[in-house]
């Protein structure tokens, strides 16, 4: 007979009060154990002191930079991108960044990036958060437009071709890269079309919206 677990179980790491990262005195049983030598008479190291930015206060001030990578599809967060973010918040980093996250599909850097040009992406992204927020951790994101950077391939692949180009077959835009000049950024990179007035706006309005998504999957920082 298997066990089974009720949907009001919650786990001992869900309880830990205070949460993962939060520098506290040592206790009364601490000292006569002789784990420590009693209160700290000189203040917390920085890196340990909590800070308040604009009503969002920080437990600590070891913060996860956003770094690529590379596992999505079509945009979508998957489950390793809940793994990969709840192991910081479970060890007690402060501030957690998502990845750079396209406000349009030809906005991200490879086929394989995050994004969050379209409501659908909200449901994946909000679980991260809501399991993040469980640990006390500030949750943000990056959001981002590749520019002339775009349609390339994952940083694994570097090395196995000329040239970073990711092709249509392998799910890449290279006949819709554009940026401020219809300049390279270098040889490794498809050449740009010229933005028009109306690709900046319509880029203006992609960031707006996906500043909107992040607030309703629960995002604390932009």
């Amino acid at each position: 007979m298997s066990p089974t677990i009720t949907k009001s179980h919650e786990y001992y790491q869900d309880q830990a009060n205070p949460s993962p990262g939060t520098a506290i005195e040592p206790s009364a049983s601490a000292i006569a154990q002789g784990f420590a030598q009693g209160p700290n008479p000189s203040p917390l190291p920085k890196a340990f002191q909590p800070l308040t930015i604009r009503g969002s206060t920080i437990k600590n001030r070891i913060w996860v930079s956003p770094m690529c990578t590379y596992s999505s599809e079509d945009g979508f967060a998957t489950d390793f991108h809940l793994a990969h973010y709840s192991q910081y918040a479970m060890h007690g980093a402060g501030l957690i960044v998502v990845e750079a996250s396209g406000v349009l599909p030809e906005g991200r850097i490879t086929p394989n990036c995050l994004g969050i040009w379209k409501d659908e992406h909200i449901g994946n992204l909000s679980r991260i958060v809501n399991h993040a927020h469980k640990y006390g951790a500030v949750m943000g994101i990056q959001l981002g437009h590749s520019g002339r950077k775009g349609s390339t391939i994952p940083m694994h692949l570097y090395g196995t071709r000329a040239t970073f180009h990711s092709t249509e077959s392998e799910g890449g835009w290279p006949n819709n890269v554009y940026g401020p000049s219809p300049i390279t950024y270098d040889d490794q990179h498809y050449t740009p079309r010229e933005m028009t007035i109306a690709d900046i706006n319509a880029a203006q309005q992609a960031f707006a919206d996906a500043a909107v998504r992040a607030d309703q999957a629960g995002f604390d920082v932009i």
